[in-house]
């Protein structure tokens, strides 16, 4: 069960452990401080599947309150 990446700072030399689906960010490593940018990629993003136009609309009256609930502090 390997859910992290294991990358070696290049200043020092210690070995850092990241999530494989983190990347393109600034990471600073904590042993030195050194600033790098890792080589590996942001995670895959899967586009849902469209909702039946039925689903949709038996959900509305959830998702409206939903949202109301935002605005008034539910």
């Amino acid at each position: 069960m390997t859910d992290n990446t294991i990358r070696t700072c290049p200043e020092c030399g210690q070995q850092l452990r990241f999530p494989k689906d983190v990347g393109g960010v600034l990471m600073a490593c904590p042993n030195c401080g050194a600033r790098f940018r890792p080589d590996f990629k942001l995670g895959k993003q899967v586009n849902p599947r469209p909702k039946n136009v039925f689903v949709q609309i038996f959900e509305l009256p959830y998702t409206l309150l939903r949202y109301l609930g935002r605005w008034i502090g539910m």
